[in-house]
Parts: structure tokens; sequence; C-alpha cells
């Protein structure tokens, strides 16, 4: 079943009403007819509405697979700094075509010579250094997670590409050797009480309670006070609350 998108309903609504507001007022006013005001309005709510809701579909939809695609190369970087030399020199193997071929701890394919050092830490010019010294006429390349700013330029220095996380995991999702599954899948998710209590903060004091009291002020001049009452309340106790128990 899919999850009910209701930041995608709220913002489609806020763009509608928008519309609703800003077309009946103005035409009203204009024409002194509110039923013609109404018509435009409500044609305006939609129109406006539904290219609101495109719009916004469409950019959280590209927020959405940016975000994929990040948690995937953290993955990959990950799992591929904690697999073995055979399992990489395979992988690389594959991914680069049958006329490769594995010699030691590194991948040849027509004029190319591949390299891969995947860690948790950048690569670092004592890495570069150690495959400036291996003799080679061909194009050295080296594989990587990611790489140190010194690291990158020593190696353009004499020749050497680097192609860290970002080239490597579309360059093994193009050929679908992607892994089924990832040595380590992340952190267990955190619970919503406890998302909660990281963000109560000393710094939700000082909002909460200028608008717990401007609530309270505003029941002195409503026909409901009571809502005012309540909800003002509630936030001048969790405005106390957070000078109290909340994390500095």
């Amino acid at each position: 079943m899919k999850r009910l998108n209701l930041p995608l309903i709220l913002d489609t609504l806020f763009a509608g009403i928008c519309a609703f507001l800003l077309f009946f007022t103005v035409i009203r006013f204009y024409t002194k007819n509110a039923v013609v005001g109404l018509v435009f309005g409500l044609s305006a709510c939609v129109l406006f509405g539904a290219l609101g809701f495109l719009y916004i579909s469409n950019s959280q939809d590209k927020k959405l697979l940016l975000s994929r695609d990040e948690k995937q190369k953290k993955l990959l970087a990950l799992h591929l700094s904690l697999s073995s030399d055979d399992y990489i020199k395979n992988l690389l193997k594959k991914c680069l075509g049958e006329d490769s071929k594995i010699r030691g701890k590194r991948i040849i394919c027509g004029e190319q010579t591949y390299f891969f050092d995947f860690k948790m830490q950048p690569l670092s010019e004592d890495d570069v250094a150690k495959i400036i010294k291996y003799k080679t006429e061909n194009e050295k390349i080296i594989f990587c997670t990611k790489a140190s700013p010194e690291a990158h330029v020593l190696a353009e220095n004499f020749l050497i590409k680097i192609k860290g996380i970002d080239a490597v995991y579309p360059l093994l999702k193009d050929k679908e050797l992607l892994p089924e599954k990832y040595v380590y899948e992340g952190a267990a998710k955190t619970g919503f009480f406890k998302k909660v209590k990281a963000r109560f903060t000393r710094k939700l004091c000082a909002p909460l309670f200028w608008s717990g009291a401007a609530l309270l002020a505003l029941s002195y001049f409503t026909y409901f006070p009571i809502y005012y009452i309540v909800s003002g309340s509630i936030m001048i106790i969790l405005a106390a609350a957070a000078m109290i128990f909340g994390k500095s």
C-alpha cells in the first residue's frame, strides 16, 4: 500500500487556496459580483492547484531519486571497503569486460591498467606513490571510495586517473553488477520518540513561549476562547519543559 504523501497534498491545497483567494478577491472587487468572483476563484484554484501538484511532485521525485542514489553509494563504498581483494578483482573484471585480465592486484584491459584501493579513509599521497612506482606503458587508473586533495594533485602530475565511488557506482549500475545484498545495510532506524527527543532543545523555548503567550492574549478578543486557551497553555508548558529538560 502506497504511503500518503501528506506534504504534497498540503502544498497543493495551499497553492490552490492562495490562487482562489487572490482571484476571488480581485474579480469580486472589480466586478462587484460575488458569483463571478467565485467562478474565477474556483477555476484558478483547480488550475494552479494542478500545476502546483505536478511541479512539486516532479521535484520530490528528483530529490527522492538523488537521495536513494546517495544512500546506495554510501552502502557500496562500505561494502567494497569490507570486501576481499578477490571479490573486488572479479567484480571489476566483469565490469570491464571479457577482454580484461587479472594480474596480481591489477586488472589490465587494452591499454589501461586498473588498480583499486577501497578503504574507509581517503586515498592518500602514499597510496598514489605506490602506483607511480609500478612501471607500465599503459594508462593508470585507480578505483577507490574517495581521495584526498593532495592525492588528486599528485596523481594528475603523473597522468594517473582517480575514479571515486561517484564514478564506480554508475559504472556498476549500468552493467547491473551492484551487489544484491550489501555487507552492511545501515544502522537501525531511529524511533519516533528518539527523533522527537533529539529535536527537543532549549532553542524551542522562546518561539514556543511567545506563540503560547500570543494565543492566550488573543483568547480575550475571540468568540471561541477555549481553543486559544488550551493551545496557548500547551505551548507555554512545552516552553517550560524545553527550558528545564531540553538539551543545550
